[in-house]
C-alpha cells in the first residue's frame, strides 16, 4: 500500500494555478524528493499534503484514507498525524531541547513516564542525548536541525514532511547533517516527502525524485533514471551539468550533428524536436579524436579543469585534468551521447 497518493492536485492563489494537476505516490518507508527551482510549487504541495493549505481540486490519500477531495477536507490537519520540519525550524527559544520535543507529546495527552521514555529514545536516535537541558540558542545550526527532526518524529507520525531543511546550513556541515537525516530515515523507515532546490540533497537522500517546474511534475523516477534518461528538455537542462543542442533528422535513422551524421533509431519520433545530449565528463580532450575545437574559457574546481569549447559554430562544456590555455586548439572525442526527442 502507498503511504501517500496525490492525484491531480491543483492549488491557486489569486486565480493563478501554482500547482497544476500534479500526481505522485510514495511507498511506505520511502523518501521522495520534490526537486525544482524556487517558485515551482514544491512548498505549496507540501503544505497542501499537511492540511495547512486547502487545495482547489484533486485528491490526497494517506495510508489508504482519503484526506481531502477538492476543497473538502475529510481528515483535518490535526488528525492527519504528520510530522513537519520547516525551513526556519520553528524551535521555541524559551524552551529547552527536552521541552521542545515534549510539546507534541503533551498535546497528544501522553503521561509523564511515556513522554520521558519517548524523548530519551528519540534523543538517542539523533545522537543528541547530552543536549536535553540546553536551549536552542546555545546549539549550532546542525544541532538545531537534528532537534527539529527529533520533535517531528517523536510522535511517530504517518508521514514526515521536510521543507528545505538544510538551506541555511554551510556546505561542510550540510554534508554531515545530510548523512544524519539519511541514517535516521532509514532506521525509522518513516515515509518522507523532502522539498529541495538542491540537487545533491535530492540525489543523496531520495529513493525517488519528482522534478517540478512551473507547478507541474516533469518527471518522476529513481535518481539514476532522472540523471541518465531525462524525460523533458527542462529535466535535461536542470539536473546536473549537461550539453544540449538541437539537431536535425536527415531521414530514417539518421541525425545530423555538428560533427557529422549519426546513426540513431528515429522510429516513432518523426515530427519531434531532436536534441544532442551529453554530460561534460563524457567529452574528453583526445589527440586521436576526430573533432576539433578551440578553448574559449577555463575554470579550476576541486582538482578538475572545466572548459568551454567552441566548435562548428557552437559552444559546449567538457572537463579535463590537464591545464590548457584559452585560445588553444584541441582535438576531442565524445564517449557517450544520446539523441533525445521532445
Amino acid at each position: 500500500m502507498n503511504a501517500l497518493e496525490v492525484k491531480q492536485l491543483i492549488k491557486c492563489f489569486n486565480k493563478k494555478e501554482v500547482v497544476r494537476g500534479i500526481s505522485f505516490s510514495v511507498e511506505e518507508g520511502e523518501l521522495i524528493a520534490l526537486l525544482g527551482p524556487s517558485g515551482c510549487g514544491k512548498t505549496t504541495t507540501l503544505r497542501t499534503i499537511a492540511g495547512l493549505e486547502t487545495p482547489d481540486d484533486g485528491e490526497i490519500w494517506i495510508e489508504g484514507e482519503l484526506a481531502s477531495h477538492g476543497r473538502k477536507a475529510l481528515i483535518s490537519q490535526k488528525h492527519r498525524h504528520i510530522g513537519m520540519v520547516f525551513q526556519d525550524l520553528a524551535l521555541w527559544p524559551h524552551m529547552t531541547v527536552y521541552e521542545n520535543i515534549e510539546f507534541g507529546l503533551k498535546a497528544n495527552g501522553l503521561i509523564l513516564a511515556e513522554r520521558r521514555k519517548k524523548i530519551e529514545a528519540v534523543l538517542h536516535k539523533v545522537n543528541m542525548q547530552k543536549y536535553a537541558k540546553e536551549y536552542p540558542g546555545k546549539l549550532s545550526g546542525g544541532q538545531q536541525q537534528l532537534i527539529a527532526i527529533a520533535r517531528a518524529i517523536v510522535t511517530e507520525p504517518r508521514l514526515l514532511l521536510m521543507d528545505e531543511p538544510l538551506s541555511g546550513i554551510d556546505v561542510k556541515l550540510r554534508e554531515d547533517i545530510r548523512q544524519e537525516i539519511k541514517r535516521i530515515q532509514q532506521e525509522t523507515q518513516i515515509t518522507t516527502v523532502y522539498v529541495t532546490h538542491d540537487q545533491e540533497d535530492a540525489f543523496l537522500l531520495a529513493n525517488k525524485i519528482a522534478v517540478m517546474n512551473a507547478g507541474m511534475i516533469e518527471q518522476t523516477g529513481s535518481p539514476e533514471e532522472i540523471y541518465s534518461s531525462p524525460a523533458s528538455l527542462f529535466v535535461a537542462g536542470f539536473v546536473g551539468e549537461a550539453n544540449i543542442m538541437q539537431v536535425k533528422t536527415a531521414g530514417k535513422d539518421r541525425v545530423l550533428t555538428p560533427w557529422g551524421e549519426l546513426v540513431y533509431n528515429t522510429k516513432g519520433r518523426e515530427g519531434k524536436n531532436a536534441y544532442l545530449f551529453f554530460r561534460p565528463h563524457h567529452a574528453i580532450i583526445d589527440n586521436s579524436g576526430h573533432c576539433y575545437g578551440t578553448i574559449i574559457h577555463r575554470d579550476f574546481i576541486a582538482g578538475m579543469y572545466k572548459y568551454r569549447v567552441s566548435t562548428s559554430g557552437i559552444e559546449f562544456k567538457l572537463q579535463d585534468q590537464t591545464k590548457r590555455d584559452t585560445g588553444e586548439p584541441v582535438k576531442f572525442s565524445i564517449r557517450k551521447m544520446e539523441i533525445l526527442f521532445f
